[in-house]
Formats: structure tokens, sequence, C-alpha cells
């Protein structure tokens, strides 16, 4: 057992590795979206949408 989650481990990585670029760049915009909606004033106007929690 413990080597099938070696396996799996090395499988895991390398995949990772392989997305590197791919996952900081998501992660880098859902970070920008989170905080435009953290510091942007709370507006509630008729008609409109909240779009940012």
């Amino acid at each position: 057992m413990p080597e099938r989650l070696r396996v799996l481990a090395v499988r895991a990585a390398a995949w990772l590795r392989a997305r590197r670029r791919r996952l900081l760049v998501i992660g880098a915009v859902i970070l920008f979206f989170y905080l435009l909606g953290y510091f942007t004033p709370r507006v509630s106007t008729p008609g409109m949408c909240l779009i940012y929690g």
C-alpha cells in the first residue's frame, strides 16, 4: 500500500509541476477579484446585481 501512495504522490507532483504556471495565473485572478470585492464599497441600487461578495 505505501508503494501505491508513493506512486500517486510522484504523479501528483509531476501534474502540478507541468501545470504550475496555469495554476498560478488562476490563483492570481481569483485573488484579484476577491480583493476587488473586499475593498469596493457595498452598493445596492435598485435593479443592480450585487456582483462582489
